[in-house]
């Protein structure tokens, strides 16, 4: 029998190279749409950032576990765990925010021309890229403290648990770190349920309920009735995996951080949404592109 480690080694090496090829060819895929002039929506471009977010998830967590798995250990220096550290934070911190704008925009994009959201429903297109480009200059800023903090493997010292890995381990981490991040993810996961609240209720009080209901039988007449149910699936296992692998680190940092099994649970499960999330977005390719890869 293969041991335990070799075998992990192997399940984050399948988990990574699924997500990362179905990642890179939906972000491909958007790509040739803006490059052959093709007009894209603006929730499409959030589509496309999350697929490129998701692959540096995917690169900067599950690369470094595969290689610990497959016995490469203290491959890492310092700069190595400082740049991997910060990518990997700078990645899960843009998933939580474009998945929270995605959800947010879809509300207001399907909300009645009679709400309040209809004002900003007309000027969706222009409040878009400075929102993104908001979430992106955020996120980077606020992680800038990861690589002061991030160093290579040590033989003894007192870490804090809750940022250690296998592979590289964080020796302070500033409280106003943890209370930005706190905040973010907070106030992201809130928007996220309100949206997503909005949306369901919309969807059954619409007054063409029974349209809605055959999108089953012909979904090419509501394009938007579509996307939206894509993301709400997108939201829920968000949130579910979210909220598993927050217990699992709670759990390494109070009470049992020497488990493998829950070391390599919590891993796990930081890698599932990246590498799902592009099969449930796949369906929302344009048009011209999948007349493209048809061809």
């Amino acid at each position: 029998m293969l041991p335990k480690i070799l075998c992990l080694g192997i399940v984050f090496l399948s988990v990574t190279t699924v997500g990362t090829i179905a990642n890179c060819f939906l972000f491909t895929s958007y790509m040739l749409n803006v490059i052959t002039g093709h007009k894209i929506s603006s929730l499409t471009l959030i589509f496309t950032q999350l697929t490129l977010v998701n692959s540096i998830a995917l690169m900067s967590k599950g690369v470094p576990q595969t290689l610990q798995g497959l016995g490469w250990n203290n491959f890492l220096d310092d700069v190595g765990c400082k740049i991997v550290f910060y990518l990997l934070r700078v990645s899960q911190g843009l998933s939580i925010s474009l998945t929270c704008l995605l959800c947010t925009f879809q509300a207001i994009i399907i909300s009645p021309s009679n709400s309040r959201w209809a004002e900003f429903k007309v000027r969706l297109t222009q409040y878009i890229t400075p929102c993104y480009l908001f979430c992106w200059i955020l996120n980077l800023l606020i992680e800038i403290l990861i690589p002061v903090s991030a160093r290579g493997p040590r033989s003894s010292s007192n870490f804090t648990s809750a940022f250690d890995n296998v592979f590289c381990t964080s020796e302070y981490i500033m409280d106003f770190y943890l209370i930005m991040t706190t905040f973010r993810n907070t106030l992201c996961l809130g928007l996220m349920v309100l949206a997503s609240g909005y949306m369901v209720l919309l969807l059954h009080k619409h007054q063409h309920v029974q349209k809605i209901r055959s999108t089953i039988l012909s979904p090419r007449k509501h394009p938007e009735i579509r996307a939206t149910q894509t993301i709400l699936l997108l939201m829920s296992i968000f949130v579910s995996f979210y909220a598993l692998d927050l217990i699992f680190t709670l759990f390494l940092s109070y009470f049992d951080q020497k488990s493998p099994w829950m070391l390599s649970t919590s891993i796990f499960l930081s890698l599932c949404y990246p590498t799902i999330s592009p099969f449930l977005m796949i369906p929302q390719l344009p048009r011209p592109t999948c007349n493209f890869w048809a061809k």
